[in-house]
């Protein structure tokens, strides 16, 4: 792929992820794509991605991914993100709704012009579900 294609690319899946349909942001993988995030695991197949965002959208009907500029090299593009959004639902477990949630993470991608090959992304999970109420931290 070209620079241009992915940054075409890019511009399309922040799209995907702001429209909050999962079935795009599924679409943006090869059928046999690969995903691991420290929340989903490894996970195979855009059936089983779209899983996973359907999971984090009913999670946080308004998140938001904010992305630093691509660091590109080849068909592998690295991202540093920033999440935020409000839970709504079950978030790995009992969760107060309406608590806001946010962190930073990073995600490495191997691109074709098919889709995603693979996705790989790195964040503070722990940091998460402490923000979201899941776990409780005891104060030193």
């Amino acid at each position: 792929m070209t620079r241009l294609e992915i940054d075409a690319f890019l511009a399309r899946h922040q799209q995907s992820f702001a429209s909050r349909s999962a079935a795009a942001l599924a679409a943006d993988h090869t059928a046999e794509g690969s995903f691991y995030s420290p929340a989903a695991g490894s996970v195979t197949g855009r059936d089983n991605i779209l899983k996973v965002y359907e999971y984090w959208l009913k999670a946080f009907p308004d998140l938001a991914f904010t992305w630093g500029p691509p660091i590109v090299e080849g068909n592998r593009v690295a991202l540093f993100w920033h999440f935020s959004g409000t839970v709504a639902g079950q978030f790995f477990g009992d969760v107060r709704p309406g608590t806001r949630v946010q962190f930073d993470g990073a995600g490495e991608f191997l691109l074709s012009p098919d889709g995603i090959i693979s996705v790989r992304h790195l964040f503070d999970f722990t940091g998460a579900l402490v923000t979201a109420g899941v776990l409780k931290v005891k104060p030193i």
